[in-house]
């Protein structure tokens, strides 16, 4: 297990240090069979999901953004309202964002899902630079739902999760 998190933080690090790929879809990794209770299709769904996910980061397309949230979206008090101001900070700081999503866990039960994920958001500050995280995440929950069979993100206000030393804490991770 810690040799999984130690590689999926390396690969979120290299990565920022050298940029994406252009033309690129979304930087996914799916856990192996035996990490998943999903089938082929709906792991098909939810890379399809983050590739659109990634192309409206590209063109900085806040509305096409905010679809992928359901309209009662919330994370530990944040709202969809104050994720679209959340967005918008970014995009008035930051240029050519793009994300990077390792799954080490997928538990789909119906239209319900949790995708376990390390991970990163990065961008390039519009004063100039090279590539900087914006955002970063170990061992977050996503947290997805089907809303007229669409998955949509629908944030983690309530729950909490373990720590390597079965403590818990609260996910402070609400973008993603």
């Amino acid at each position: 297990m810690k040799h999984g998190i130690i590689s999926a933080v390396l690969s979120v690090l290299l990565v920022s240090m050298i940029g994406p790929v252009p033309g690129a879809v979304a930087d996914v990794q799916f856990p192996k069979a035996a990490k998943t209770n999903a089938d082929e299709g709906t792991v098909r769904e939810f890379a399809d999901f983050y590739d659109q996910i990634e192309a409206a980061l590209a063109s900085e397309d806040i509305d096409r953004i905010m679809s992928f949230y359901a309209e009662d979206y919330l994370h530990r008090g944040i709202t969809k309202k104050q994720l679209k101001f959340m967005w918008l900070e970014i995009f008035s700081e930051f240029s050519e964002l793009y994300s990077v999503h390792i799954f080490t866990r997928v538990d789909v039960h119906g239209g319900d899902a949790i995708l376990v994920c390390t991970g990163a958001l990065l961008g390039i500050p519009l004063e100039g630079g090279d590539y900087q995280t914006v955002d970063r995440w170990v061992s977050q929950n996503h947290w997805l739902t089907k809303v007229d069979g669409q998955w949509r993100m629908i944030g983690g206000a309530t729950h909490e999760s373990p720590t390597a030393r079965g403590s818990r804490k609260l996910e402070l991770h609400p973008l993603f």
